[in-house]
């Protein structure tokens, strides 16, 4: 039988391409902003009033869908909420859930606004604090949003994010919206059936150089 040199070569060159990684794809993370549909609509989505079943605030109700003239202008983005018709002073924690399956959440960022009437007290990650706050009680919270990067601690599969929010008297809202992504999860070690090509090509190459040397 007859060595084909080529063809040992082009084999070779084919199994080494494979152990070189691939250059990781980065995905959106999927997550809802505040005050928006199922389609992720806010204004025009989801009317002043309606729920926000994407968070949570440790009542039996949803958060509702509220303005005021004096905040940032909802927008098909994002709108406020709040509790429903609650005034004066409060303080709520504001939870949704975001799924990294398939993702690599080592490399997820997450870039945020928020704003609060009146404080924002904490972000929380996973039940963990960021140090990210709005504090006073100052209309700054609430005429901008206020930007924020969340770059560790999430974890492979469902994430959660929290918001603490102050209310110091009259009406209290609370806003944010988001732009995430991550790498897609991959494994870069090749398959066993590679390393075997690999090895076979290789000691083909060098019994063709030796014999070739006598």
């Amino acid at each position: 039988m007859t060595f084909n040199f080529k063809h040992a070569v082009a084999t070779l060159s084919l199994a080494a391409a494979a152990l070189v990684p691939v250059a990781a794809f980065a995905a959106p993370i999927s997550i809802f902003n505040t005050g928006v549909n199922a389609a992720g609509v806010g204004l025009g989505g989801l009317a002043l009033g309606g729920s926000d079943t994407h968070y949570t605030i440790g009542l039996s109700t949803a958060p509702i869908v509220v303005t005021n003239a004096a905040y940032v202008a909802n927008n098909a983005t994002s709108q406020w909420i709040w509790a429903n018709n609650a005034q004066g002073n409060q303080t709520y924690t504001f939870t949704t859930t975001f799924d990294l399956t398939g993702l690599n959440a080592s490399t997820a960022v997450l870039n945020g606004l928020w704003g609060a009437d009146n404080q924002g007290l904490d972000i929380l990650l996973n039940g963990v604090s960021t140090g990210d706050e709005l504090m006073g009680v100052v209309v700054q919270n609430f005429n901008q949003l206020h930007a924020f990067t969340l770059d560790s601690g999430f974890v492979a599969g469902l994430n959660t994010l929290s918001f603490v929010i102050q209310n110091n008297g009259g009406p209290g809202a609370f806003r944010a919206q988001f732009v995430g992504t991550a790498d897609l999860a991959s494994s870069e070690v090749p398959e066993p059936g590679t390393l075997a090509l690999v090895a076979v090509a290789l000691l083909a190459a060098g019994a063709l150089r030796r014999r070739n040397a006598i």
